[in-house]
């Protein structure tokens, strides 16, 4: 359902009238093929994936690259927020906007859940709120839920306007002062199938804008026979009215999260996975290629493995795409260009490992090692912290909890607190351990697992479910990773902020640069993706905006 105020409809009419007018009797002309959204350069994260929807900018600006929100070291500033939340931050020149879940209250009849969110603006060169909206949905989510929440989808803006997104089932269009634009709702999955046994609250997506189409991803709601009822389909709306301008040909999980790409194919496209837990319905499993122009369907391929999943970031580059397995220790490399299966890599034989000897002090290389020789046989990438830069996939390694073995599959996992370098062209395959913290006296803390007590700014613990307590490396949705030039950034839960040089010619010390802490140890729970803008890196916890750059 679209609410659009009258005012808001005449105003449209009137401008619509100017721009046919200047269409028609103007001399300059638009090549069609210029779709990028409007933005000033190196000074805007205009949505989730950045300015150009790779998930990575290039600036001329020092990148922040060793920092410690304990330590102030490298801190500009620190704005602490009135609630917790996961959205990632939006930013235009001097504005910031993010979303918050409703403050905590313990008087509520179930104060762990909430339909309500709050959207704001902030001022970009001191964290002072500059105006906030309330965002009412029909569906609530837990509070600081390791698998998503509410908040979870950035907000998206232009530099007039900001559209802010309740996952459950609102979406809003405000002006550049936070005045109401348009509203749309809609049903989610659990309400149209099966609101007996509600699917649990995971929502991936995240809304993109091409051009002047808004992609969101909704549930289908109608009984006629062009979609799926139930299945989750991207939805290209109007941006100015919310209007529904087409539905994608084939659906989408909603644990995935779209990739897009404005000319990787030529044109303007997304690619959506399908495959998941709780009896997600949509099928078949594998990907589509979906045009943005229309939401046709470009190719489709069926990646059938048993117990594959569309967890995953779908990145794609001009030439591959990439499948991943959780059980099998492999990924399936695809041609971008039509879906063609192209080989699959091995992610566990002929392996260069470096791990951290204790008794030396230092990393040592394992070239060409067999990991399925090992007690710890199986590798698992951990859900969307995969990146493709270049010819290279990167992703995190997820550990085995042996404490408390939840899921018999993912058992025996290796390599522990490592992160990875796959190589599509050469199919080389590069593991890196990295430090799990620091110590009390500053140093690297090396192979132990952590938890951290995910309190929000006022010290109260809100979280009603165990698993949102881990340190990242096992069983949670962790923030997507970005890249700025050739410097990537990692987040885990405990909030830990990993940095990589990309240009190195091999995944070991030189290409390791630190890890940095969002907070006290264990104090800074954050399932949080960093933006880059105004040569500055913005990030947040549980408690607080972080404002961060060379000082």
């Amino acid at each position: 359902m679209i609410i659009f105020p009258l005012n808001r409809l005449l105003n449209c009419v009137y401008y619509s009238s100017f721009l046919i007018c200047f269409c028609i009797f103007s001399p300059l002309t638009v090549e069609a093929k210029e779709i990028r959204i409007k933005s000033p350069h190196s000074s805007s994260w205009p949505q989730a994936a950045g300015p150009h929807g790779s998930w990575s900018t290039q600036t001329d600006a020092e990148i922040p690259t060793s920092f410690n929100v304990a330590e102030d070291k490298n801190i500009l500033w620190r704005k602490a927020l009135d609630e917790s939340g996961q959205s990632g931050i939006a930013v235009w020149k001097d504005r910031l906007f993010l979303t918050i879940m409703e403050p905590f209250d313990s008087d509520k009849p179930d104060p762990y859940k909430t339909g309500t969110i709050q959207a704001l603006c902030i001022n970009a060169n001191n964290g002072d709120v500059i105006w906030q909206y309330e965002i009412k949905a029909a569906n609530p989510s837990g509070y600081m839920y390791g698998f998503s929440d509410s908040t979870s989808p950035t907000p998206i803006t232009d530099g007039e306007h900001v559209w802010f997104t309740n996952a459950g089932g609102k979406l809003v269009c405000l002006n550049w002062n936070g005045e109401l634009v348009w509203e749309r709702t809609w049903r989610l999955a659990t309400e149209v199938l099966k609101p007996e046994k509600p699917f649990p609250f995971n929502k991936q997506h995240e809304p993109f804008m091409v051009n002047d189409v808004l992609v969101n991803m909704e549930a289908y709601d109608n009984v006629d026979g062009k979609r799926e009822l139930g299945w989750h389909y991207l939805y290209g709306l109007d941006k100015m009215t919310g209007e529904v301008k087409w539905i994608s040909e084939d659906a989408v999980t909603h644990y995935n999260t779209p990739g897009y790409s404005l000319d990787a194919l030529g044109k303007p496209t997304a690619l959506i996975g399908r495959g998941g837990y709780h009896d997600v319905p949509e099928g078949p499993k594998g990907y589509s290629m979906i045009d943005l122009a229309d939401g046709k369907r470009v190719w489709q391929t069926e990646l059938s493995g048993e117990n594959d999943t569309a967890l995953y970031n779908s990145n794609f580059t001009k030439d591959f795409a990439v499948w991943f397995s959780e059980t099998e220790s492999e990924i399936t490399v695809l041609n971008s260009q039509n879906g063609e299966i192209l080989k699959t890599i091995d992610l566990r034989t002929k392996v260069d490992l470096r791990t951290y000897d204790q008794a030396l002090g230092r990393r040592v290389l394992r070239p060409d090692f067999d990991l399925s020789q090992t007690p710890n046989p199986n590798v698992f990438p951990a859900w969307y912290t995969n990146i493709i830069v270049g010819d290279h996939l990167y992703f995190m390694c997820s550990k085995d909890d042996t404490k408390q073995p939840l899921m018999k599959r993912w058992m025996k996992l290796s390599p522990q607190f490592s992160f990875a370098r796959v190589d599509l062209k050469t199919d080389k395959v590069e593991y890196l351990e990295v430090p799990a913290h620091y110590n009390d006296r500053g140093e690297y803390l090396w192979k132990e697992e952590l938890k951290t007590t995910a309190l929000n700014s006022r010290g109260i613990d809100t979280i009603s479910d165990p698993r949102s307590k881990r340190d990242g490396w096992y069983w949670c949705f962790n923030g997507n990773p970005i890249l700025v030039n050739d410097i990537l950034f990692f987040t885990t839960m405990i909030g830990n902020c990993y940095t990589f040089r990309t240009g190195t010619d091999r995944f070991d010390d030189s290409a390791f640069i630190d890890v940095n802490s969002l907070g006290v140890r264990s104090e800074s729970w954050s399932l949080n993706t960093p933006s880059f803008a105004n040569g500055k890196l913005y990030h947040r916890t549980a408690k607080e905006l972080i404002c961060i750059g060379n000082n």
